[in-house]
């Protein structure tokens, strides 16, 4: 078992060192003085539990905290102060605080402390065999709430250290380059949805629905709370979806679909337009943060195998709202008959990038039907004619 311990103060760390050493002789210790110091170490290893001071000389040990819960969520992680305040107690809570000890301490209780978290560790240690592997974990991810990851570490870090200084700009430009801040954003606008308002179809709703400090919050509360992709491999996956987009948008734009889809909304269609697999590639990063492997041809291929169901499993839990998946849904599939304009568009654009599955004779005869008004409804051949 790996402990660290954050503590400025030589007589405490030393105090906890021998404590667990006592306990296990075979623990593994690493003692630091400073935030700066911890995070390094995080950053090549992983330790079972975490012990930090809240106040550092060079910062919060609760950023400790929030580093270690990103990266390894079935840690143990535990915050010592003197002083603890219900403000304290809620800002732990969102950082991944698993316990709290109180200074001043006795020996005694802190032993009984530590001995319970130990138990809880093995215990935790025992549960990791029962994940199973990887597509028995992606089986299960499905019949729990799905969280999507931000696409890298670093943007990830650039969201908090941006957040309290955020305006409509930056955030209809993080929200549109992070899918997982247009969703839930999306569902708290909506969930605010009054009588004879519109729903809120883009972040530019959102922001005017929620709010500029309610935004910003959002956006600290989900930099705080949310893991990032880490593993290279998901990375590369979740930078060449986002450039298929950007190719989509590229085409879209060329056949003036702005002229028949809401610009706000036609947007969030190309963000969300691959929720399914973005939602398989973090359920993926989490099974590897709880010290998991997988080979890269595995979660290659796992990604496309569950793409669909965790893609409607997302959209429906996220209440994304019914126009919307409309629009995305066109991307793949257009029905037989009662066609508009801007799902003909969608199609199209999705077949001339390779977005979607190519289906020649079906392109060519969108191609043909564009001509047609916005609200002509039309039939269509189907896709293996």
């Amino acid at each position: 078992m790996k402990v660290l311990i954050v503590e400025d103060d030589p007589w405490i760390a030393e105090l906890f060192s021998l404590v667990i050493r006592d306990l296990d002789a075979n623990t593994d210790v690493t003692l630091f003085a400073s935030a700066v110091a911890a995070h390094n170490y995080l950053r090549d290893t992983t330790p079972d539990l975490l012990i930090a001071d809240l106040n550092l000389p060079d910062g919060s040990g609760l950023d400790v905290v929030r580093t270690l819960a990103r990266k390894a969520p079935a840690s143990l992680r535990l915050l010592t102060t003197a002083n603890i305040s219900r403000q304290l107690v809620l800002d732990a809570r969102a950082a991944g605080i698993t316990e709290f000890i109180a200074k001043p301490f006795k020996v005694d209780n802190l032993r009984g402390r530590l001995a319970r978290l130990f138990s809880t560790e093995l215990t935790a240690t025992a549960d990791m065999a029962s994940i199973g592997d990887l597509p028995s974990f992606l089986q299960a991810r499905l019949q729990s709430p799905l969280r999507l990851a931000w696409s890298t570490p670093a943007r990830q870090q650039q969201a908090a250290a941006s957040a309290a200084q955020l305006d409509r700009a930056g955030f209809i430009q993080l929200a549109e380059a992070e899918p997982l801040l247009t969703v839930v954003a999306l569902n708290r606008a909506n969930r605010q949805l009054e009588r004879g308002r519109d729903t809120c179809l883009s972040p530019e709703d959102a922001w005017e629905r929620l709010g500029q400090t309610a935004c910003r919050e959002l956006v600290q509360r989900l930099a705080q709370a949310r893991i990032a992709l880490e593993h290279p491999l998901l990375q590369q996956l979740a930078s060449d979806l986002a450039g298929q987009q950007q190719r989509l948008g590229e085409a879209l734009t060329r056949l003036g679909a702005e002229r028949t889809i809401p610009a706000g909304a036609l947007r969030t269609t190309l963000t969300c337009s691959r929720l399914g697999e973005l939602a398989v590639i973090s359920a993926i990063q989490h099974f590897l943060n709880y010290g998991q492997q997988a080979d890269e041809a595995s979660m290659r291929e796992l990604i496309n195998q569950h793409a669909s169901a965790f893609g409607n499993s997302i959209k429906i839990q996220q209440q994304l709202p019914f126009l919307l998946r409309e629009l995305t849904g066109a991307l793949f599939h257009l029905p037989a008959t009662g066609l508009r304009k801007d799902r003909i568009l969608l199609r199209i654009a999705a077949l001339e990038t390779g977005f979607a599955s190519p289906e020649p004779a079906q392109l060519e005869q969108l191609r043909r039907l564009i001509k047609l008004s916005a609200t002509a409804a039309v039939d269509i051949l189907p896709a293996d004619a």
